[in-house]
């Protein structure tokens, strides 16, 4: 524990939410997606809970989505460091399944932790397969993680992004993200983050 008594606050904050079952069961209404032509559910899920199956379609996901990206900056590619930030005992999932087949299309990776000495939401992927972009998923991520982070009083979203992801960039700037003071000017990523909801979240019909 930290001999900072705020610190030590917002560790135990963000334990507390860590220890919950599920933190998205105030919002099993909204944990569907019916629009643009999607059909989809979506359920939470803890990286322990996750069997062989599901772990290798997320790993999947990832590596044919970012290997390339991570190839071209400093980070490169090691997938055993991946592995492990992906299935790290607090991470948490949301995952999206067509309704049709219940095969995976999308997923949210997060945890609720510490970051900059307060509690917050820290994204850490958001991964959709190329057949279902452009349909407003990735909005509707945003607009959800920011319900459940304030809901449970989280200080901020935080989320790591490459400058080269300039599309990206521009997403999360569009949503009102903001660089982190904290962020090292002559990285070649961004620290965003969010102090306040802004996005409401729309139920689907």
């Amino acid at each position: 524990m930290s001999s900072n008594p705020k610190v030590n606050m917002s560790i135990q904050a963000a334990k507390k939410v860590n220890g919950l079952a599920d933190p998205t069961k105030p919002f099993s209404s909204f944990m569907k997606y019916n629009k643009n032509d999607l059909d989809m559910t979506m359920q939470f899920i803890k990286a322990p809970a996750m069997n062989t199956f599901l772990k290798a379609k997320v790993f999947s996901m990832v590596k044919d989505n970012m290997m390339e990206t991570y190839k071209k900056c400093p980070w490169g590619w090691n997938g055993k460091d991946k592995r492990a930030e992906l299935f790290h005992k607090d991470s948490r999932y949301i995952l999206v399944r067509h309704s049709s087949n219940n095969s995976i299309a999308a997923f949210v990776h997060f945890r609720f932790d510490i970051e900059n000495l307060i509690e917050v939401l820290y994204l850490y992927e958001i991964q959709i397969d190329k057949d279902v972009r452009g349909k407003g998923l990735g909005r509707y991520f945003m607009s959800l993680l920011e319900t459940i982070a304030f809901h449970y009083k989280m200080k901020r979203i935080v989320l790591t992004v490459l400058k080269s992801e300039e599309d990206v960039v521009k997403f999360y700037f569009s949503l009102q993200y903001e660089i982190e003071s904290y962020f090292p000017e002559d990285a070649f990523y961004y620290i965003l983050s969010k102090k306040k909801k802004t996005l409401e979240l729309v139920k689907n019909k």
